[in-house]
């Protein structure tokens, strides 16, 4: 392991008592990003710092915390969120979600482009997490493969690193650059008009992940000029070679979807990120799928569609038996016939379901990959250019409701035998078909839709395929252990003094036994925590009374110094560890951890006094445990 840079060491010394540095994520030109852990709510974060040169010229510094605030209002499945912006002396930073996994940018120099299904998720996540911050007004403007996220276990694209985006000053207003002329990007990925200083929207990040899907599809750019200027030449003066040309076994429609992104002028791309969604997802017929996953594809639609079919017959039935007239013979006979409908419809569904099982477990078994055989179970939904008029898929709903209530009339209605039956049939049929096509219309709004593929049915193949023996592909980063801020800081303190020099190891022959006593000290604080809520709740559940209120106040206190107490021992746990950092960079002495472990020690005994002082007075911890 290196020693931490000087960075390191001025933020966790800022952050002390809150979050514990644990290592470096990664760095670029804006500054570098650490991997975290909140002492507090004991979760993994990513903390990005702007860097020290740029942290001193204010314009820098109010830009970084301006536009980190401004990413902070985007809250999206597939937008890494933003807990907190701060700045301290000469530190600037935000804290983030950790995300475990990798980057894009990682995933392709690890194993090669994409295959078709792999690249049309990508776009598919990354352009409903743009649709969602255009909606907004928010341009990320450094849309590539470094800024996509790939989570480990689910594959699931998240778009991070704001860093330079902007948000337009009035929603519906349009959105342009805040100033003329600036130009803030990656070159390679940056659409014409940003490269020049131009009026951008949306569209701008659409190229930018048009150039990110191409060399994910392909492992090369669009433009392979030496510099930027080049790249910008180029761009004026020729059009990109379709995506094709290199991956020749690309489906059509993603591949022009991607060739659109990449038009010189706005207008000839995609209106909207939505719009580039809508258009990636049109290949229904599965051709795009490894040979052996087809068959699984196949029987997943079917499923599908009887499932959509035994939901209308139910919803249907319903109406159908309410529309006839209670206590007679009709409505008995009603509720006979939707019955043996129903449980002749949920058959064959639980028949294509176990085919649909089969397929894929057969699939699994012949090669195919987990990521492959989940997209043909759960194929994404077909979302139109258009979204369909909410109002006609109610009328259509309305009408079948309405129509299925009046079947019960017909019979009483003394119309000719000729007429009544092709009508009582038509009044059987119909009122599912209007039902099914209202709610298909409804789906058509590619809202619903997108949001119940996201978050139900892709999860739900993924668990499937990996019941069924799929293994999803390893990521190369490892988690954050489990265990609690203070062990995690106990362990990191004894890594570090074993790798100092045995001298200055002598210098320091009681550190082991003080960070062991904070570090017990710490979970003993913590586990009384814990116990305080607990009784707390007890308390609250209680019926109210003068002396549970009491009780009450006073359990809250104690759990005020609790928490200050295991904040500053927690503190004093990283201090330990920051100084023994200082002290492997050179930027400390022993002696100085020597001086601090005496007032830590004294604190100690102080405390230690104060505790067994309570305990001689009986203070009002027995008082509420007799209450």
């Amino acid at each position: 392991m290196t020693s931490p840079d000087l960075a390191f060491l001025a933020l966790q010394a800022a952050v002390a008592g809150r979050f514990s540095l644990e290592q470096e994520l990664g760095r670029g030109g804006m500054g570098v990003v650490y991997l975290a852990r909140d002492v507090q709510l004991e979760r993994p974060v990513a903390i990005k710092l702007l860097a020290p040169h740029l942290a001193a010229r204010d314009d820098m510094r109010r830009r970084f915390l301006r536009e980190a605030r401004t990413a902070a209002q985007c809250f999206h499945p597939h937008i890494v969120p933003i807990h907190e912006v701060a700045e301290a002396g000469d530190l600037a930073w935000f804290v983030m979600g950790y995300v475990p996994g990798e980057t894009l940018a990682e995933r392709l120099r690890r194993a090669g482009p994409l295959t078709a299904e792999q690249l049309r998720r990508v776009g598919r996540e990354i352009g409903w997490a743009l649709a969602y911050a255009h909606e907004r007004g928010v341009v990320h403007r450094d849309v590539k493969p470094e800024n996509i996220l790939l989570e480990q276990g689910t594959g699931r694209a998240l778009i991070t690193d704001f860093g330079i985006a902007w948000q337009e000053p009035r929603a519906g207003s349009g959105t342009s650059t805040p100033a003329t002329g600036e130009v803030m990007g990656t070159a390679r990925y940056m659409a014409p008009e940003q490269a020049l200083g131009e009026v951008l929207d949306g569209r701008a990040d659409l190229y930018a992940l048009g150039v990110t899907l191409y060399v994910a599809a392909t492992g090369r750019h669009p433009y392979e000029g030496r510099n930027a200027i080049a790249v910008m030449v180029q761009q004026q003066t020729q059009p990109a070679a379709s995506v094709r040309q290199h991956a020749p076994r690309l489906p059509a429609a993603l591949a022009d979807a991607i060739d659109q992104c990449l038009a010189p002028a706005p207008a000839d791309r995609f209106a909207s990120a939505a719009a580039f969604v809508a258009a990636i997802e049109r290949s229904p017929d599965g051709a795009e799928l490894a040979v052996e996953a087809r068959p699984a594809r196949a029987a997943a639609q079917g499923t599908l569609a009887l499932l959509d079919w035994t939901f209308v017959i139910a919803l249907c039935g319903v109406f159908f038996v309410l529309g006839e007239s209670s206590g007679w013979l009709g409505r008995a006979m009603m509720t006979g016939i939707v019955q043996a409908v129903l449980a002749g419809v949920t058959t064959a569904t639980a028949l294509r379901a176990g085919e649909t099982l089969v397929a894929a477990r057969r699939a699994l078994r012949e090669g195919a990959s987990a990521a492959d055989v989940a997209d043909a179970i759960a194929p994404p939904p077909v979302v139109p250019d258009q979204p369909a008029s909410r109002l006609n898929a109610f009328s259509l709903l309305l009408a079948g409701f309405g129509l299925a209530l009046a079947q019960g009339t017909l019979s009483s209605a003394g119309l000719p035998d000729l007429i009544q039956g092709p009508i009582g049939i038509l009044s059987l049929l119909l009122p599912p078909l209007l039902v099914h096509r209202g709610l298909n219309t409804a789906r058509r709004g590619g809202t619903l839709s997108a949001w119940w593929y996201s978050v139900v049915r892709k999860p739900l193949a993924e668990r499937l395929v990996g019941w069924l023996g799929g293994r999803p592909n390893a990521m190369p980063r490892a988690l954050p252990a489990d265990a609690p801020t203070e062990v995690l800081l106990g362990q990191a303190a004894e890594q570090i003094l074993a790798r100092l020099p045995q001298s200055a190891r002598e210098q320091l022959p009681a550190l082991p036994a003080v960070a062991a006593a904070l570090a017990a000290e710490a979970a003993t604080l913590r586990a009384r925590a814990l116990a305080l809520s607990g009784e707390q709740r007890q308390l609250r559940a209680a019926a109210a009374s003068p002396a549970h209120d009491a009780s009450r106040q006073a359990l809250a206190d104690e759990q005020d110094r609790v928490q200050q107490r295991l904040g500053t021992t927690i503190a004093a746990l990283e201090s330990i560890r920051l100084d023994l950092l200082r002290l492997e960079a050179g930027q400390t002495q022993p002696g100085v951890l020597t001086e601090q472990m005496d007032v830590l020690r004294d604190l100690q005994r102080h405390v230690d006094a104060v505790q067994e002082l309570r305990r001689e007075l009986q203070e009002p911890t027995s008082v509420r445990e007799r209450s």
